[in-house]
């Protein structure tokens, strides 16, 4: 029963893929902030988007500091279904009370698909879904018990000719437990002109035992149409902890092999 599922599902993806759908003469990146597009990059389209990021954390007894290094590759294989794998490299220093923990190495890695369900009409948003298999492929401070996954509904919607709003939710199990995270994300973009745009999101995780959220703003700056520069920072206190991010980033695609 789960093969044909399975094989059902292949299926309607590749017939799916075959539908129209709209493909960007500029680049279009998840950066800057936590939303992803329920978009693809467009069939035969390699493109990359990393970053640079410092993490903060403090209360009374804790103290954290965060350097890391994520970067996303993405691939289009029609204009509806992308491949994309995501590796992360951090170095974290903790100060609890008198003691000091220190880890670093990889702490990313996972691989996904990403399908575009529905492309934006007059009345209703962009329709998207994203699976990440995430792997036991990192360095020893991070590697968790067994391999997981993470789930996401992307949502978008251009509300006037500057305005535009991007919504994600899903389920991000963590491969220590059964357990499970919840996260959202509301991300609100003003274009200022073709090249620059700003942005400010509310997004969060909650279970049945705790509900954090954040806030976070930047900017993107597109420098040609397969380049872009993006700056953001980002805030969030929850349980007494205050927590802070600053990032920049850049996202690149590459478009030659794409025939029109």
């Amino acid at each position: 029963m789960k093969v044909r599922f399975f094989l059902g599902f292949f299926v309607f993806l590749i017939t799916a893929g075959q539908l129209l759908a709209q493909y960007s003469e500029t680049i279009v990146s998840d950066r800057p902030g936590q939303s992803n597009s329920p978009n693809t990059v467009g069939k035969m389209v390699l493109q990359f988007q990393s970053g640079l990021q410092f993490d903060g954390a403090s209360d009374e007894n804790y103290k954290q500091n965060v350097f890391s290094w994520p970067t996303l590759i993405r691939f289009g294989i029609t204009d509806k279904i992308e491949l994309q794998t995501l590796w992360g490299y951090q170095n974290s220093k903790a100060e609890v009370l008198n003691f000091e923990f220190k880890d670093k190495g990889i702490n990313l890695s996972s691989f996904g698909l990403r399908f575009n369900i529905f492309e934006e009409t007059e009345k209703a948003p962009a329709l998207g879904f994203e699976f990440n298999y995430k792997t036991k492929m990192l360095s020893k401070d991070f590697k968790p018990d067994h391999p997981s996954s993470k789930f996401n509904i992307m949502a978008a919607k251009t509300l006037t000719d500057q305005l535009s709003l991007t919504a994600n939710l899903g389920a991000d199990f963590d491969g220590n437990s059964n357990s499970h995270d919840g996260f959202y994300t509301l991300n609100l973009v003003l274009s200022v002109n073709e090249a620059l745009s700003v942005f400010f999101e509310n997004y969060g995780y909650f279970n049945g035992d705790y509900f954090d959220t954040y806030f976070d703003f930047g900017a993107g700056y597109v420098l040609n149409n397969n380049l872009q520069l993006d700056v953001l920072g980002g805030f969030g206190y929850n349980d007494n902890l205050f927590q802070y991010f600053v990032s920049g980033g850049i996202s690149y695609r590459i478009t030659k092999w794409r025939k029109e």
